[in-house]
């Protein structure tokens, strides 16, 4: 008697601890991972390459497109998970500052991104100091793109003052209208600046150049952080060392980003893309 009821015992645990499994795998494939990012080029190709992955690691991934200062508060009221691009040390220093106490630091995807002046390869000057003697030339602007990026504030504040600028118009607008502008002047052979930087597939479309900075007033070289609320890692372990693990070149960057916005494929299908074409890649990157 004492054995039947052993045996219908250890039937009945294995049968509960097989259930729990199966409900715990369910539980986990269920969790939802939030991730806001700005329609920068470099930004939008992350965000795609990151839900595909998260995806078939058994996440469900909502993606949101919002302001740079929407992306970083998001996260770190907790209302957002992850955004995968954070510009340190320099461009979104105040950001940090005000927000890092409440946000972890889960990787660093790219480390020799940089911010510049960026021109037409035609335009006949090669360092931001020679602007203000070609005023006329330039039509006293410079092309910029969403007022919230870092970018902005350091050219509104740092560079133009640095560079006897201040006279000169800042154009607001969003990355879309930045390129839209620069194709224009290049199409009509007429001198343009514009806020860029890299990696971005305009260098891969037009022949450009970068005007040198030697005040360094745009810092030096930053790395592309990806950004988790607090919290993250201990909610989502195996998500948070994909995160740590994701390295990728600029011209890796680069190829997602030119089939999004040269081939004009959608952002979800030119990461999936991407992702079956470099499955050697991307293996180095899950857990």
């Amino acid at each position: 008697m004492f054995k039947k009821i052993g045996r219908s015992m250890v039937a009945l645990l294995a049968t509960l601890i097989l259930t729990a499994g199966l409900m715990s795998g369910c539980v986990s494939g269920e969790k939802t991972i939030k991730i806001p990012y700005v329609q920068w080029a470099c930004a939008e190709a992350e965000a795609h390459l990151a839900q595909f992955i998260l995806e078939e690691m058994g996440y469900k991934v909502e993606l949101s497109t919002v302001q740079a200062g929407v992306m970083w508060t998001s996260v770190a009221t907790g209302d957002a998970d992850v955004f995968t691009t954070a510009w340190l040390p320099y461009t979104h220093a105040s950001y940090w500052e005000e927000y890092g106490d409440d946000l972890e630091r889960l990787g660093v995807m790219f480390d020799q991104a940089v911010l510049a002046l960026v021109v037409p390869s035609y335009v006949t000057i090669d360092s931001i100091a020679e602007m203000k003697d070609h005023k006329t030339e330039f039509q006293g602007r410079i092309v910029g793109i969403d007022p919230g990026a870092g970018i902005m504030e350091a050219t509104r504040n740092t560079l133009m003052p640095a560079y006897g600028l201040d006279d000169w118009n800042l154009m607001e607008s969003s990355e879309a209208g930045m390129i839209s502008e620069l194709e224009r002047a290049i199409n009509r052979g007429e001198w343009i600046a514009v806020t860029g930087w890299a990696p971005h597939w305009k260098f891969f479309a037009y022949d450009l150049k970068i005007l040198e900075d030697p005040e360094l007033t745009y810092g030096g070289m930053e790395e592309i952080v990806i950004i988790g609320r607090d919290g993250f890692t201990a909610d989502f372990p195996d998500a948070a060392e994909f995160f740590a693990k994701w390295k990728i070149t600029a011209d890796q960057l680069g190829e997602v980003m030119y089939m999004i916005n040269i081939d004009k494929m959608d952002p979800a299908e030119a990461a999936s893309t991407w992702i079956e074409d470099n499955r050697d890649i991307v293996n180095t990157w899950l857990p």
